[in-house]
């Protein structure tokens, strides 16, 4: 039985889980196949109201139209049936041609990559076999209940109308494909090759290295973005054979942008009248963008000046030094870096200090004649022409403004973002797993550095990487745990299989760039939660990370489809060169490979797209927009996307907490009157014990303190933010002492951002004193309650008072009927007693009565002596201890004896031994060594031995 609309709402639920149009495509494949003529709307209207649809008939159209159109060919691509993909081909120009065949073959790699990779170590299946599995099982069952659901559909139909009855057309549109499935002449590897990629679109075999990256190259699969600016005409786009898309979303391969030293845009540009914009998305150390923008070797720079080594900082012996290392010298790079840029440290630790600083521009070179007044025709190719938006070449004798002494500028700068909470683990998962690596190779470098030289250490780290592969089980690098639920129906299956398959091909390229760039000397400095910012030397944070405010309010327990996001903690590296080329670089969302309408960066490109000519007038301008975005993120309530609202979403726990505050006030109030109307000597002990119990108030007061906590961090992080920008305003304004109109225009700007930066900053400030004034009323009333329990305690020991007055009166009852009674007892016990005065006793009273006060007095000075001299305690206790060893000496003697007799007899004797005490207690016959034992290997044996061995048995003297 199949349900388009719950297929579709499957669709849409696998969007959420990060499955794009692409995975769309893949699963209606099966539906479309046949689509091989056109037909005339007219005709289709008829056979849609009839139910009639000839053989091959599919005029469906999609369920879910993407409202935010295709950027470029390659997403336009990917968002078209397979059946309109060819034609669509065939519009593109050969430049898109050239894209869509470089992706093509980028897929097909991966495929080819994960071939092997299974789930979990419990799969007996590799992924894409478990794959083509279930996509056989369930076209086996959609083939099955299509008659019967079909019938449903025939009723269904006769009995509605209007919207429901189109829907149930539709529906029956499909089924009517699908009982084709069933035939028997129904050719559908055929069918499903003849819209495969491979039918229309030549050369996805051999790989174009001039297009193409290189697989067994680091940065594979990742793409660097570029926008450029000319002055009375805005944002145009670059003519550039490397660069593909239209401005402002144009993109190029890492490997050409930095390793493409000839045909790079990357290179210094002295033309006036264009802006650049080249953006990284990843905060890597290693690449070296600044040196291939000078057109600089990086391999010959000095490494004892800090730009490649961490830790080992010397002075520079060098007389001079090259542009590259000018500008990422020690105190401006690896000298920022936090904690020293330290080993032992968590990879999150890896941040560095919020700083604005000017460096003075490089000299141009003068061999070459490019100075900054020159064309872009005079300073030789490989820069690209400026190409308008609608495609025409533009040319302009209007420049840029330009102070009369060039100098750089270096920003670094601290942001918020946020990530889905999944793909962070994913991410965690991933660098636990490189760590962990690294040391098993380090210590295996270590190790075979002691053994032999170091060649053969070189060799053997070069044979144990060659056996590292990254999708080998004893890595593990992309085999999680087992799943703990796995969809059971045949389409669910097949749409999960495919989720996990697109998940691994998304996140391919964010994997390799941890595992090449994590544990180099120059390191990769991956996204960091809050918590991971703040204690940064904290090696696992992930419970406090599910403690987040964001983290709870988006983790709904009743929404299956929720998707539990956290804040995390961005950087923003920004250089200004030239005065007419940006260069940024901060990192994307985990395995976001494909458009993402929630990054900085769309942000950054989707105003400038919309910016007019007038609103882009210097470098600077552009720069503060771009660090607008970055600060905003959870201040710009105009996107449409995922991000959380973090405003809102802290006002609700805060509202939260003030409510449980509320209910624990009337709670303790109610506890409080009963306890009055109650007699406070004869209040109920259960009643007590639940007024004092403060578990509900502690968790409150936990639970607003930690609210506190992320508002605290977070301010910081506008605070840095100000500090950078107060930074960055003096730093323009100590460009020129009369700025031009230009110029001044942009000290306006980075004001104004100053102060909406600290508006953001006031409005997480307001927040966290309406969470300061409930925690100050929790601890108000736990101090309430400390007061109460005194009170309990106060009226508790007035109450044992009073039964001690009333034992105390009892006391002295007894003790006048003590003195009534004691002189009639002693007379009693005096006439009693067997004397001579009184009966024919054999004593006289005067000697008994001189034996009773003779004893009594002994025993009562020996009693009175014990309990208050210490003296006579001691010589009690001295006399005791003397008498006690006096007795025990004679079995101490014995026991040294015996013990002295053992440890010089050998384990084999008394075995010996033993084996024969034990024959003569059960009876038996057998022989008794007479003799003596031999206590060790060639020795005489001792004298003695065996007799005091039988004393022992026989517990004896000796």
């Amino acid at each position: 039985m199949i349900d388009q609309d719950g297929l579709v709402r499957g669709h849409r639920r696998c969007r959420v889980a990060g499955l794009s149009r692409w995975l769309e495509s893949e699963v209606t494949l099966c539906s479309e196949l046949n689509i091989k003529y056109e037909m005339e709307k007219k005709a289709g209207d008829k056979n849609v109201e009839h139910g009639c649809a000839p053989m091959g008939l599919y005029i469906v159209d999609d369920a879910y139209v993407d409202p935010v159109p295709p950027a470029d060919a390659w997403a336009a691509f990917l968002a078209s049936r397979f059946s309109k993909r060819k034609e669509l081909y065939e519009k593109f120009s050969d430049h898109e041609r050239e894209i869509v065949r470089k992706e093509l073959r980028r897929i097909r790699h991966l495929r080819e990559y994960f071939e092997e990779h299974r789930l979990s170590g419990t799969d007996s299946t590799t992924l894409l076999a478990s794959l083509e599995k279930a996509h056989h099982a369930w076209r086996s069952q959609a083939g099955r209940g299509c008659k019967e659901e079909l019938h449903r559909l025939e009723v269904g139909i006769a009995r509605s109308s209007g919207y429901r009855r189109q829907q149930l057309n539709r529906q029956r549109l499909i089924l009517k494909k699908v009982e084709q499935w069933s035939q028997p002449n129904y050719q559908y590897e055929e069918l499903r090759n003849s819209v495969a990629p491979e039918s229309f679109v030549p050369g996805l075999d051999a790989i174009d290295y001039n297009v193409d990256d290189n697989p067994a190259e680091p940065n594979y699969g990742y793409n660097g973005w570029i926008m450029a600016f000319k002055k009375g005409k805005g944002g145009v786009t670059l003519d550039h054979p490397l660069c593909h898309g239209k401005f402002p979303h144009q993109k190029i391969a890492m490997q050409k942008l930095l390793y493409d030293e000839e045909r790079t845009p990357l290179k210094r540009s002295p033309d006036r009248t264009q802006l650049r914009y080249f953006h990284l998305q990843a905060n890597n150390m290693k690449w070296d963008a600044i040196a291939r923008y000078y057109e600089e070797d990086s391999s010959q720079l000095d490494p004892t000046r800090g730009l490649s080594q961490r830790g080992l900082y010397q002075p520079s012996t060098k007389k001079t030094q090259s542009n590259t290392e000018k500008l990422l010298k020690r105190e401006l790079w690896h000298g920022q870096e936090r904690g020293g840029g330290s080993n032992h440290l968590p990879p999150h630790s890896r941040q560095i200090r919020p700083r604005c600083a000017f460096v003075p521009s490089a000299p141009w070179k003068e061999d070459t004649g490019d100075q900054p007044g020159s064309t872009p025709q005079d300073h030789g190719q490989g820069q690209g022409q400026v190409r308008h938006s609608e495609g025409s070449l533009q040319e302009t004798t209007e420049t840029y403004l330009r102070s009369s002494e060039s100098r750089d500028i270096v920003l670094f700068m601290p942001y918020l973002h946020w990530e889905i909470e999944k793909r962070l683990a994913r991410m965690t998962n991933v660098i636990r797993k490189t760590q962990h690596v690294h040391e098993r190779q380090f210590a295996f470098e270590r190790d075979s550095k002691r053994r032999g030289t170091w060649s053969s250490v070189v060799e053997r780290a070069r044979a144990m990487a060659s056996r590292m592969d990254s999708t080998a089980s004893e890595l593990g690098g992309w085999s999680y745990d087992a799943p703990p639920w796995r969809p059971q129906s045949p389409l669910g299956r097949y749409i999960w299989l495919a989720a996990k398959l697109y998940q691994l091909i998304d996140e391919a390229a964010d994997w390799r760039l941890i595992t090449d760039h994590l544990c180099t000397q120059s390191p990769l400095h991956p996204r960091r939660t809050l918590e991971q910012y703040y204690n940064w030397t904290s090696e696992d944070t992930a419970h406090r990370d599910r403690q987040q405010v964001v983290y709870r309010g988006t983790r709904m327990r009743n929404d299956p489809e929720a998707i539990p996001r956290v804040v995390v903690v961005d950087q923003l590296w920004l250089w200004i060169l030239d005065e007419n080329t940006i260069l940024t670089a901060f990192p994307r969302r985990w395995g976001r490979n494909n458009p993402d309408p929630s990054a900085v960066h769309r942000a950054i490109r989707d105003r400038l797209g919309a910016a007019d000519t007038k609103q882009i007038t210097s470098i600077y301008e552009l720069a503060l927009v771009i660090i607008d975005e970055c600060s905003k993120v959870f201040f710009d309530r105009t996107k449409p996307d995922l991000r959380p609202e973090v405003v809102d979403m802290f006002g609700s726990a805060i509202s939260n907490i003030s409510e449980k505050k509320t209910e624990a006030y009337e709670r303790f109030g109610r506890d409080v009157k009963r306890m009055n109307n109650q007699d406070p000597l004869q209040t109920d002990e259960e009643l007590l014990r639940k007024t004092l119990n403060i578990k509900f108030e502690w968790s409150v007061l936990m639970e607003a303190q930690n609210v506190i906590d992320q508002l605290q961090i977070m301010q910081e992080i506008f605070t840095q933010q100000i500090t950078v920008m107060g930074d960055f305003e003096k730093a323009l304004r100590g460009l020129s002492s009369d700025p031009p109109d230009g110029l001044k225009t942009a000290i306006d700007r980075a004001g104004q951002l100053i102060l909406d930066m600290k508006l953001r900053r006031d409005e997480l400030a307001n927040l966290e004193k309406r969470q300061a004034n409930t925690r100050s009323q929790l601890r108000e009333l736990l101090d309430m309650k400390q007061q109460q329990a005194g009170i309990i305690e106060a009226k508790a020991a007035i109450r044992r008072a009073d039964e001690t007055v009333i034992q105390g009166r009892s006391i002295v009852v007894f003790t006048v009927v003590t003195i009534f009674f004691l002189p009639l007892s002693f007379f009693a016990t005096v006439f009693g007693m067997n004397a001579q005065e009184l009966d024919s006793g054999t004593m006289s009273m005067g000697t008994q009565f001189m034996w009773m006060f003779v004893l009594s007095s002994i025993v009562i000075t020996l009693s009175l002596a014990l309990a208050f001299n210490e003296q006579a305690r001691q010589w009690v206790f001295r006399a005791f201890r003397s008498c006690f060893v006096f007795l025990i000496r004679p079995v101490v003697n014995r026991n040294k004896n015996d013990s002295s007799n053992l440890a010089a007899a050998s384990p084999r004797a008394i075995r010996e031994f033993m084996l024969t005490k034990q024959k003569e207690w059960e009876g038996t016959d057998g022989a008794t060594s007479t003799g003596s034992l031999p206590l060790h290997r060639n020795e005489e044996p001792k004298k003695g031995v065996t007799a005091r061995l039988t004393q022992l048995w026989r517990r004896e003297s000796v």
